[in-house]
């Protein structure tokens, strides 16, 4: 599934900050864009706060592979 602009954006924007891929998945509403989560005294965080904030809902989450945050963009014709 192609991804919006949009989207595409939030997740380049997402590697810059963390310097690394972030993975997308496409959901029933959209698409999910999510990396793994920076210890927490990582000084990127205020940078990567204001990356995930223009997603249409965000957070973090515990996974078997350690924490990730995660931000979602919801398509009109998704």
């Amino acid at each position: 599934m192609p991804i919006s602009l949009r989207a595409a954006a939030l997740r380049t924007a997402l590697e810059r900050v963390l310097g690394e891929p972030v993975h997308a998945l496409s959901t029933d509403r959209g698409v999910r864009v999510h990396a793994p989560a920076p210890t927490p005294d990582d000084q990127r965080w205020a940078q990567i706060y204001s990356v995930l904030r223009t997603g249409d809902v965000w957070g973090s989450s515990n996974t078997p592979m350690g924490p990730e945050v995660w931000a979602e963009i919801h398509e009109v014709n998704a």
